[in-house]
């Protein structure tokens, strides 16, 4: 199998101005005609044409009408070849398709009676042969006919010019996309589908039709993704200046889907998930969720569509930077506090994660086997926290004449990362030159930061020291990364000093960004009579890990008086984190803990706080995840763990039980919307206090949930009082669990929350009740949601029971793997990554998880997905042993 690497980019040698396509739909067997116009780029080689092409059965080639022999073009490694082509000719190529029997969700395939396609990244080379790059931008007119009963919506990218009757039982349309781009974001779809429709006027007076296609009983939870997407299409107007230039703007809701969504130009394509909703059947984080993604796929239209990537490494230029514009949108309509901190939360449990293990890589990688496996939370999660590192940088005003700058030189081409960096470069004056070495680290620097102060001087220095990734492999490590440190220093009332920088004499702001561009530096601070707490890297301003020689008073002091709502929640997660160390060591070694009294007394403080926004209460007083404590550690237990952060939940629910409960049962004030971004905060407020409320000694607990769980009037309230039940030994689980069920067994989405409750249940039988779920009726190993939801759910969010000591939960997903193997490669190849933190564990767990990779590994001919994934993890094994 053959890497791709950076260094190797070449120009194509043809470009191909348009495209013209006509498609005849069938199920079983789709023909697809191409006819391109095909231009050699460098009229001084003789370069051969190389088309990509995969599952496709040729039927005939013609190049300017004359039809090519066999003995004219080669075949091999899914490659196209002919030779002595004209510098300028027209190319037909007739072909055929099976979407019925293409179970990859790549390419032209079927979600139940719906045809649909994925293209990104490499699905165009299934439908028809093409030089299947981002670099080549075609216009494209696409002509699509099929059973009209069947198939009575015809969708592809572009403007609709004809449609019409084929004969009496098929009919077509003809759809035209004046905006060149590269094959990927190609998209048609054909079903059966009802139409919500609206429209939005752009800020220049042109009316753009919204068009939201799902079949006719699902088209009623649209309602809520269309006000999304005009609040993203105004705010991209108001916020980045970028106007939608279509006449209109169609998504399309399919069940059978491996992405959250697709953005093709101006026909995105969505996994019903991040569409349909109302308040019976969807949480109030569903509905954040469907914000989020149908923004992020709207403002691809500029950052992805009009400018697109030159290459497959440059994938981040698109998605980190649209990542961070989904998140600026979502904090614009919420709670900017509590969105910051769910990202860096994600940041800190998830990516550091992908960071520390054998998948780790860089978020500009150099090489890929298969560019599959690379849409990660490092290019998107990771590469949105380089982008927003620039904005804390420069400030807003430079970053937005920044972007002005990247559309307007860029627009219409296929770019690289250097022109969004040299665009903001341009507009701030400042050299971003040493910064650019975070798009090609792997792995996760640390601070280590120290304090003095010295009082007859009246200066306070803090000296920061940068280390570098453990596991970083990159020969120019030793070169420090440019990093910015925004903080603020409190004085003894919780106010915040002005800052004076020796040597610089002139105040500044109470809060201000520390340029760290060596590998040790020192700032001293003027005018400090007493010693101040710092407050450090506030908005988490880096994705770096912090080690800082803060005691646990100041920690507290963070904790209850820092205006800066990150640093005050990571305060109370490093405090916490201290009693749970505690709280492993002493139950590993057979011993009793008993909680810090102050700790105890800070959190109740935290309780009583008269807090405008609950959620933002509720992210403070929720203790970190089993899986953000197993990266705090040098070894992993997941055992010690699990009854460590137990035994924290039931202290604190004991200690504060009359407290929870008095929370719990204030009355949710009524929304005017299906969401209310204060009325989700009350929520999620009141649902916490329950959690705490059933981890007490007494049953009052489980008699709230079960009497919420029939009492809601709302998805969020009855999803919280099930997972209270679903994870107890309550003998009322069943009945919840049966009446669940039954209740919403039509409803799919929701049935994919109850597969996820019961695998992410931490009690000892929770694998038995996994392996019964995947003989249940309602699963089906070939839809990915459900393989996310039930799999993904027990392997991904369940470590105290995936990590049984026997073993028999990675026996368990090295057999769903190779099983997936066989049907969705992408899938199999995502759920292995569940195996690449496996030099975190004891040694016996190891061992057990080594037997099942290697036994993946001995399995012939797994996909390529698999197998760089796989490879990777047996390549760190043997480094480290």
């Amino acid at each position: 199998m053959k890497h791709t690497y950076l260094s190797d980019y070449a120009p194509p040698d043809f470009q191909v101005p348009t495209v013209e396509l006509d498609v005849v739909l069938d199920p079983a067997s789709t023909t697809v005609r191409s006819t391109m116009t095909v231009k050699r780029s460098n009229q001084n080689t003789s370069a051969p044409l190389k088309l990509d092409g995969e599952h496709l059965e040729l039927e005939a080639i013609f190049i300017d009408g004359s039809k090519l022999g066999e003995d004219d073009y080669q075949f091999g490694d899914n490659q196209l070849r002919i030779e002595n082509v004209p510098d300028n000719f027209i190319l037909q190529i007739e072909n055929k398709i099976r979407p019925k029997d293409n179970t990859s969700f790549t390419g032209l395939y079927a979600s139940g009676e719906i045809l649909c396609t994925q293209c990104e990244a490499e699905g165009f080379r299934r439908i028809t042969y093409f030089p299947d790059r981002p670099d080549i931008l075609s216009c494209y007119t696409v002509r699509l006919s099929g059973d009209r009963k069947k198939y009575p919506v015809l969708l592809s990218n572009g403007d609709l010019t004809e449609s019409g009757l084929s004969d009496n039982n098929s009919h077509f349309a003809v759809w035209k996309d004046p905006y060149p781009k590269p094959c990927y974001l190609f998209a048609m779809v054909a079903g059966n589908l009802s139409v919500l429709q609206d429209e939005f006027v752009t800020q220049s007076g042109r009316r753009v039709q919204l068009e939201f296609y799902a079949p006719e009983q699902d088209l009623h939870k649209c309602h809520y993704g269309m006000d999304c997407l005009k609040r993203a299409m105004q705010w991209d107007e108001e916020v980045y200046g970028r106007e939608y230039d279509l006449n209109r703007y169609m998504l399309v809701a399919v069940d059978e889907f491996n992405m959250g969504a697709m953005e093709n130009k101006g026909l995105n394509v969505f996994n019903s998930k991040y569409v349909y909703a109302k308040p019976e059947s969807a949480t109030d984080q569903d509905y954040e969720a469907i914000e989020s993604v149908i923004a992020h796929e709207y403002f691809h239209n500029w950052s992805g569509n009009r400018v697109t990537l030159r290459d497959w490494f440059q994938l981040s230029l698109k998605e980190g930077f649209t990542i961070f514009r989904d998140q600026q949108f979502s904090a614009d309509m919420g709670s900017a506090d509590v969105k910051r901190i769910n990202d860096a939360n994600m940041i800190k449990i998830h990516q550091f994660r992908e960071d520390a293990s054998p998948n780790a890589h860089p978020v500009q990688p150099d090489s890929y086997l298969t560019i599959n496996n690379f849409y990660t939370l490092t290019v998107y999660n990771k590469g949105a926290e380089l982008i927003r590192m620039l904005h804390t940088m420069i400030g807003t005003d430079a970053f937005r004449r920044g972007t002005d700058l990247y559309f307007k030189r860029n627009d219409g081409k296929a770019v690289t990362i250097e022109e969004l960096i040299s665009a903001l470069e341009n507009e701030s004056n400042l050299d971003l030159k040493q910064f650019r070495l975070w798009y090609s680290r792997s792995g996760t620097p640390t601070l280590q930061i120290s304090q003095s102060h010295d009082p007859k001087k009246e200066t306070f220095t803090l000296s920061i020291e940068q280390y570098p990734a453990a596991n970083g492999a990159e020969s120019n490590n030793s070169t420090p990364l440019h990093i910015p440190v925004k903080l603020a220093l409190l004085d003894r009332k919780g106010g915040k000093h002005v800052l004076q920088l020796d040597p610089d004499t002139a105040a500044v702001k109470d809060e201000m960004v520390l340029h760290l561009r060596q590998r040790e530096e020192s700032f001293t601070f003027l005018g400090i009579k007493d010693k101040p707490v710092p407050s450090l890297l506030r908005g988490f301003s880096a994705p770096v890990k912090m080690d800082i020689d803060l005691t646990k008073d100041e920690l507290k002091f963070i904790a209850v008086n820092d205006d800066d709502a990150c640093t005050q929640w990571d305060a109370v997660q490093r405090l916490a984190m201290k009693e749970i160390h505690g709280l492993i060591e002493l139950y590993q070694r057979g011993s009793t803990y008993t909680l810090d009294e102050q700790f105890i007394r800070t959190f109740g403080a935290i309780l009583s706080f008269d807090i405008e926004d609950a959620e933002f209460k509720a992210r403070l007083l929720r203790m970190p995840a089993e899986l953000q404590i197993a990266q705090s550690v040098d070894v992993v237990d997941p055992d010690a763990i699990h009854k460590a952060r137990k035994e924290l939940l039931q202290s604190l629910g004991n200690a504060y039980a009359e407290n929870f409960l008095d929370q719990y049962r204030i009355p949710i004030p009524s929304g005017t919307k299906a969401y209310d971004a204060a009325v989700a905060g009350c929520r999620s407020l009141k649902n916490l206090c329950l959690l705490y409320l059933t981890e007490t000694e007494n049953e009052e607990g489980g008699e709230l949930a079960y009497e919420q769980f029939y009492s809601s009037k709302n998805m969020t309230d009855q999803i919280a009082a099930l997972e209270a039940l679903a994870s107890s030994y309550s003998p009322k689980r069943t009945e919840v669990l049966d009446q669940f069920y039954r209740q919403w067994r039509d409803d799919t989405l929701v049935i994919d929350k109850w597969f996820r409750i019961q695998a992410t249940s931490p009690r000892d039988d929770t694998l038995q009740n996994v392996k019964q779920l995947m003989q249940h009726s309602s699963f089906s190993i070939k839809v990915p949601n459900r393989v996310y939801s039930l799999v993904g759910g027990f392997c991904g969010a369940n470590p105290y029971c995936f990590h049984a000591p026997d073993g028999s939960g990675y026996a368990f997903l090295a057999d769903c793997i190779l099983e997936l193997d066989r049907i969705n490669p992408q899938l199999a190849a995502r759920l292995a990554t569940m195996f690449s933190d496996i030099l975190k564990f004891k040694p016996e767990l190891q061992k057990l998880m080594l037997e099942q990779i290697q036994s993946i590994s001995d399995t012939r001919h797994l996909s390529i997905d698999l197998t760089e994934i796989v490879e990777k993890i047996l390549s760190a094994v043997d480094t480290h042993i």
